[in-house]
């Protein structure tokens, strides 16, 4: 068997036989690879980052059984319509 050597000042796919050695060409699909799995740093405001906690908090809540009767057997009202539907809403910037 034939043993072969690296010389480290030599490319990795220069000579040996055909389909040994690294390719030649960099391919779409590695630009593309390359491209979408690189790591990305987020920095996110204090305000961004409440509104981000409250989402989470919202879609990781616990659901039981008792929340889920109050949430089809709550009584409605016509003075809790109207307290819906009249309530002062606040927007803030």
């Amino acid at each position: 068997m034939e043993e072969k050597t690296v010389n480290s000042a030599e490319p990795m796919n220069a000579g040996g036989e055909m389909g040994q050695g690294l390719p030649a060409k960099v391919s779409v699909w590695s630009k593309v690879k390359k491209f979408l799995c690189q790591d990305i740093t987020v920095e996110l405001t204090p305000k961004q980052e409440k509104v981000f906690k409250e989402v989470h908090d919202f879609w990781c809540q616990d659901i039981t059984a008792e929340s889920v009767k109050k949430v089809l057997f709550h009584e409605i009202t016509w003075q809790s319509t109207k307290d819906f539907w009249l309530q002062k809403i606040d927007i803030t910037l």
